[in-house]
């Protein structure tokens, strides 16, 4: 979906007049019944909708809905389609500044930064109005131009269940991190308590952006390099696609074999 339709200049143009979700439906239950409703068939891994403000489908596929291939002939047709859909809907006013676009977790978060190839920036605060005041401060920039969608974003009370981040020294503020090849784990390569986030934020995702390289990867590399590393990713709950299951448990059962010699 996104080396053939959602990274297009054209596409990304038509999508600033939509509100663009996305979900992980291997992940949460509540999302993957959501997602079950636009595809036909079983809800595996992947899954695409364009929907009108009521929620309910706005354009109908050639097929099971799996992604912009089975609405859409190539971009510049999704980029018209979307365009002429906007013009039947007056956008409406947004008062004070949009919310920060947050995963569902960090763990969540650090993943899709990992397969999106950006880096992760992590809010931390341990009590729910504090994190909503660091989100608010982030969002600020999080929606400017010069850093809109190239970043990934999360927040928590505490880094606790990412035992492979290194370089944290601080427990409540903003963390910039570069994650792994795998999604696994990184390395913070900013860190802003609370009091100076709003003077050094600015100036540190810049920073980041400028120094951010992206891994050379594919399917086959990750396979094997996971392989060789023990990797085994766990999701919130089971993978509903039958080839996907398959696939991780011949996996899973190669990797435990290994370790067990």
């Amino acid at each position: 979906m996104d080396r053939s339709f959602l990274s297009r200049a054209e596409v990304i143009a038509s999508s600033r007049n939509f509100v663009c979700i996305r979900l992980a439906s291997n992940e949460d239950e509540t999302e993957k019944a959501f997602v079950s409703q636009f595809v036909r068939g079983d809800v595996a891994n992947t899954a695409f909708a364009i929907l009108s403000p009521d929620a309910k489908p706005a354009m109908r596929g050639r097929g099971p809905g799996r992604g912009p291939r089975d609405f859409f002939a190539d971009p510049s047709e999704m980029a018209a389609s979307m365009d002429k859909l906007a013009r039947k809907y007056e956008a409406g006013k947004v008062a004070g500044v949009a919310s920060l676009p947050i995963a569902l977790s960090p763990k969540i978060g650090l993943a899709i930064a990992a397969a999106d190839q950006q880096p992760l920036v992590l809010v931390l605060a341990g009590s729910n109005s504090g994190r909503d005041e660091l989100e608010s401060k982030v969002s600020k920039l999080a929606w400017e131009n010069r850093f809109l969608g190239r970043f990934v974003y999360a927040s928590a009370d505490s880094i606790k269940g990412l035992t492979k981040i290194q370089g944290q020294s601080i427990q409540e503020g903003v963390l910039v991190i570069e994650p792994d090849i795998f999604g696994i784990g990184g390395k913070v390569v900013h860190q802003l308590s609370a009091d100076s986030m709003e003077a050094g934020l600015p100036e540190a995702l810049g920073k980041t952006l400028k120094e951010h390289v992206r891994y050379q990867k594919n399917r086959r590399l990750l396979a094997e390099l996971g392989f060789d590393e023990g990797v085994y990713y766990e999701t919130g709950i089971a993978v509903s696609g039958k080839g996907e299951a398959a696939d991780r448990a011949r996996y899973k059962k190669r990797l435990d074999l290994k370790k067990s010699q």
